[in-house]
C-alpha cells in the first residue's frame, strides 16, 4: 500500500499541471458610495476573482503561462443596500503575449458604462450558460467568451467563433429575460450589437486582421521585424476591406482602435522604414477620432526614417520591447498549443 501511495505522490509531482484559462486581476472602486457598508465590495471584488479563475471555461489545457491575463474594473455608481442593487461602470480589458518576448499586447479594451445588477454578500455566483440568473454573472461570462474569441482569433484563424456562439446564448437569454443592454437593436452599442457583428459573415476581414496582427504581426517581430511591420499594415489592409464592406463597421472598428491605437503609434514611430503617408491615411479614414495620434506617427514617424533609425526605441515604459535578445523568455507562446 505504502508503495502505491508513493507512485501516487510522484505522480502529483511530476504530472504538469494544468490550470483554468484566466488570471484575473479584479479592482472595485466605490468611493463614490457613502454612508454604505464598503465590506461587501471587497466580498464581492473576492468572488468576481474566484469565479472566473477558478472556473473551467473551455475544454483546452491551459498551461500557467499561458494564462490570459485581464484586468476588470468596476467603477461603482450607486449603491441600494435595501435591494443589493448596483450600478457600475466596468472596464475590462484582456492581454496576449507576443512570441519570443516578455511583451503583453492589449488584446481587447471594453468598457461598459451602465452596468446593473444586484449582489447579496456572500451570494454564490453561479453560471448555467443554458439560463439566465442574474445581469453580474451573464456579463461577466459575455465578456471572458468574447475575450476568449478575440485570444484563440489571435492564434488561429476564425478558431474564435465557438467561444463567440456561446457568448451569444447568453446574450439571447438575456435578451428574452427583458433585461436592459442586451438587444441586438444596432442603435446603442450595446451587447447584441457586438455579439452579433462578431459573428456576422460580413465581418470576415475584422476575423483576418485581428489573426494578421498578432500572428504574422506582432508574433514575426522579434525576429523579423519589418516583415512583421509590413504584415500590420496589412491587417489594417483587412480592416478597411471590412469597413468598405460592412455599414455596420464603425462599432468593431471603434473597439480595436480602443484597443490598439497606442500601440499602433509606437509600432510606426520608429523601427524599419514604411510608407508613413500611407499608413496615416489608411487609419484616418479608420479612427478619425485618433487623428490626434496619427498626427503622432506622421511627425515622428517620418522624423525616425529621416534620422536612419532603424530599430525602436531603448527600454521604455510603452516601448514593445521587440529586441531579439531582451526579449526572449523561456515560456514561449506556441499557436498550436490551443488547438
Amino acid at each position: 500500500m505504502q508503495r502505491y501511495i508513493f507512485v501516487f505522490i510522484l505522480s502529483l509531482l511530476f504530472y504538469p499541471l494544468q490550470a483554468q484559462e484566466f488570471k484575473a486581476d479584479v479592482t472595485i472602486n466605490a468611493a463614490s458610495v457613502r454612508g454604505s457598508n464598503k465590506q461587501v465590495f471587497k466580498t464581492l471584488e473576492k468572488a468576481i476573482e474566484e469565479f472566473i479563475n477558478k472556473r473551467r471555461w473551455t475544454d483546452k489545457q491551459f498551461q500557467n503561462h499561458e494564462k490570459i491575463k485581464l484586468d476588470i474594473l468596476l467603477n461603482i455608481k450607486s449603491y441600494d443596500i435595501n435591494k443589493n442593487g448596483i450600478t457600475a461602470e466596468l472596464y475590462f480589458r484582456s492581454y496576449r503575449s507576443v512570441f519570443n518576448s516578455d511583451y503583453e499586447t492589449l488584446l481587447l479594451n471594453l468598457v461598459d458604462k451602465d452596468f446593473k445588477f444586484t449582489y447579496r454578500e456572500f451570494e454564490k455566483l453561479d453560471f448555467n450558460l443554458e439560463l439566465y440568473d442574474n445581469n453580474l454573472v451573464s456579463t461577466l461570462a459575455f465578456y471572458l467568451y468574447v475575450a476568449l474569441g478575440h485570444d484563440f482569433d489571435s492564434f488561429k484563424l476564425d478558431a474564435g467563433r465557438r467561444f463567440y456562439e456561446k457568448a451569444e446564448i447568453i446574450q439571447t437569454n438575456a435578451d428574452q429575460n427583458g433585461v436592459s443592454g442586451w438587444a441586438k437593436d444596432n442603435k446603442h452599442n450595446s451587447k447584441g450589437d457586438l455579439i452579433e457583428q462578431l459573428l456576422s459573415g460580413n465581418s470576415k476581414f475584422y476575423h483576418k486582421a485581428i489573426y494578421t496582427y498578432h500572428r504574422w504581426g506582432l508574433d514575426m517581430m522579434a525576429d523579423k521585424l519589418s516583415l512583421g511591420k509590413n504584415n500590420i499594415i496589412t491587417a489594417i489592409n483587412y480592416l478597411q476591406k471590412f469597413k468598405d464592406e460592412n455599414h455596420n463597421a464603425g462599432y468593431l472598428l471603434k473597439i480595436f482602435f480602443d484597443t490598439k491605437s497606442d500601440e499602433i503609434v509606437q509600432i510606426f514611430t520608429a523601427g524599419p522604414p514604411v510608407n508613413i503617408r500611407f499608413v496615416v491615411n489608411k487609419l484616418r479614414n479608420l479612427a478619425p477620432n485618433y487623428d490626434y495620434k496619427w498626427d503622432e506617427i506622421s511627425k515622428k514617424g517620418s522624423q525616425a526614417q529621416n534620422n536612419g533609425m532603424g530599430t525602436p526605441p531603448r527600454n521604455t515604459p510603452n516601448n514593445l520591447r521587440l529586441n531579439k535578445e531582451r526579449g526572449r523568455i523561456q515560456q514561449k507562446v506556441k499557436s498550436e498549443k490551443r488547438f
